[in-house]
């Protein structure tokens, strides 16, 4: 997924001479990352160079490194900003990454969500370069929910989601500069969309078309996160998601519908709270926790859809 000839160079350590190689690093990587650690490893000389250009809420980075260790720790996080995903795609070369207390090994042919906002380690004995697009954590939140760790996928061929997110890079890293703010916005929206859907719906594809399958995912993911307000509708639900109520009901037409969808969320999270709390909650209490209106719709609701009423669970 190499784009370098579509964003300007930021620094390489090849313009300076070796003395000067890991102070020129620092200061460009930690741009990138935040301030960091940085340790030179093996027996060759510490190299690294970084294109980037920011679109937008994302920063698309061409990166280049070798003969180093890095460490991003957390205490570090005011100094980088607002939290971040990095979503990597190596393409030579291989890295041994430490995020929080997970281990992995990025190599080519895979994707890999990386939560910066933990403590990182990156370890490069020789070389490694990457395309990596940094995202803020609160642009995937509804997306995608705020995970923690390394999330790995497997980039396989033929891969249309893949293939389709490649397009959108393209577009966004080489014509934002000509693009008005709806459809950069529109575009950066998209882009979100298809990195949730990559990372969560395999390879398989669907009559349906990907940007529908997108959109859905986006709209679940949000009411995962707020089935809670009583107040949600179609209205609210179409805004929060930065589409048209028109086309939320078509992303939902061969199917339940996304009310359904609400109600469902609602239930099975009430289910949850009955089951597995250690406190007996009386029923308004769940009721109005789980975003019902009223304790008599739950429980009319809870016994239609689990044949049972919540006293019984």
């Amino acid at each position: 997924m190499s784009v370098v000839s579509k964003m300007p160079l930021v620094g390489r350590t090849s313009d300076v001479n070796e003395r000067e190689s890991m102070e020129l690093w620092r200061h460009v990587f930690g741009g990138v990352w935040g301030p960091v650690d940085l340790v030179e490893i093996g027996d060759g000389r510490l190299s690294g160079s970084l294109h980037s250009r920011k679109v937008g809420a994302l920063t698309f980075n061409q990166l280049e490194f070798g003969h180093q260790i890095f460490k991003c720790v957390k205490g570090n996080n005011a100094q980088r900003g607002e939290p971040f995903f990095s979503l990597t795609f190596p393409e030579s070369g291989a890295a041994k990454c430490h995020v929080g207390d997970q281990a992995m090994r990025l190599i080519p042919k895979h994707a890999y969500l990386i939560n910066v906002d933990l403590s990182a380690r990156l370890e490069v004995s020789k070389s490694y370069s990457t395309f990596n697009i940094q995202i803020p954590v609160s642009a995937l939140e509804y997306r995608l929910g705020r995970r923690v760790g390394i999330l790995p996928r497997s980039v396989l061929q033929p891969d249309t989601i893949y293939h389709h997110m490649q397009h959108l890079i393209s577009e966004l890293t080489s014509e934002a500069n000509q693009m008005g703010e709806d459809t950069l916005g529109f575009l950066s929206n998209q882009m979100l969309d298809t990195v949730a859907f990559f990372l969560t719906a395999g390879n398989s594809e669907s009559e349906e078309t990907l940007a529908v399958q997108c959109v859905r995912a986006r709209v679940l993911a949000y009411l995962d996160e707020s089935f809670h307000n009583e107040a949600l509708n179609p209205a609210m639900i179409a805004k929060d998601c930065g589409i048209s109520r028109s086309y939320l009901y078509k992303v939902f037409a061969n199917g339940p519908s996304v009310m359904e969808h609400l109600r469902h969320r609602r239930l099975e999270a009430a289910r949850d709270m009955l089951e597995r709390s250690l406190v007996k909650h009386s029923m308004t209490s769940v009721a109005m926790t789980c975003g019902f209106s009223s304790s008599s719709e739950f429980s009319r609701l809870f016994k239609k859809h689990f044949g049972a009423s919540p006293s019984q669970f």
